[in-house]
């Protein structure tokens, strides 16, 4: 019954796009379409929580990336672009709703696309946007992130905006139902999450970070402060497998 629901909250999303193209108010989309990834936030019964201050003004948000999810995370929070792979945009229904909501697109690995896509954000920054980005290049899962690329953090130098550090997690019964990565494909995990127990999303917001270095210098900056704000994440996730541990050595005695 959730699956249908999400179902059709996804068609009803399309509609409502295709009526607000034709209005052209780029403001009313902005937040028809935060409010839209809220509601579908709570019919896969995934809470949110915020921790830190909300960017204001254009900027490039740098963030880890565990899951097609965190569209929808930081997505319900902020009026942001974001940029994904080109594949998404011929996803079922989700393509034509990700194309319709902004999103910019890249071909990994086709250099031609990877600068069109810089030019593409750092035209959206000088505009007034704000875009997300991930820049481990794809979906982990986690808790740390690989490395972070520096390539498109060009864009928010090119813009003369700062960069803002975002940290991603997930928890509870459900969390492993969260992670998207490795062979999964949308479809089947899209029906997997929408039985899932219940699921905690964790957006920390980091301090921007002035693009007054190298992006290289700026890359390894950002990700330092992902990873310090997903540190007392792991220290929990340690202590309760340490607590877990102790009550079944305790059990078998």
């Amino acid at each position: 019954m959730r699956l249908v629901q999400i179902i059709l909250h996804m068609v009803r999303g399309l509609w409502a796009l295709k009526r607000l193209a034709v209005r052209r108010e780029p403001r009313l989309t902005k937040r028809r379409v935060q409010l839209w990834h809220r509601k579908a936030l709570h019919l896969f019964g995934i809470e949110r929580v915020l921790v830190g201050q909300v960017p204001e003004g254009p900027c490039l948000i740098v963030s880890n990336h565990l899951s097609w999810i965190d569209i929808l995370m930081i997505g319900s929070i902020m009026n942001v672009r974001f940029l994904s792979k080109a594949e998404v945009a011929s996803w079922p229904i989700v393509g034509r709703l990700a194309t319709g909501a902004g999103t910019l697109y890249v071909n990994r690995g086709d250099r031609h696309s990877a600068e069109q896509a810089l030019n593409d954000i750092a035209d959206a920054l000088a505009s007034g946007d704000q875009v997300v980005v991930f820049p481990e290049g794809t979906s982990t899962r986690g808790p740390m992130p690989i490395k972070f690329r520096s390539r498109l953090i060009e864009a928010a130098r090119r813009a003369g905006v700062p960069v803002v550090p975002m940290a991603l997690s997930y928890h509870g019964p459900g969390k492993a139902y969260a992670s998207y990565a490795g062979d999964d494909d949308f479809v089947s995990h899209m029906s997997r999450l929408s039985q899932a127990p219940f699921v905690r999303g964790r957006v920390a917001v980091g301090q921007p970070i002035a693009c007054d270095e190298p992006a290289a210098v700026i890359a390894r900056q950002a990700q330092a402060h992902v990873e310090a704000m997903l540190e007392p994440v792991v220290c929990e996730s340690r202590q309760s497998v340490a607590k877990s541990g102790e009550l079944g050595l305790l059990t078998t005695h």
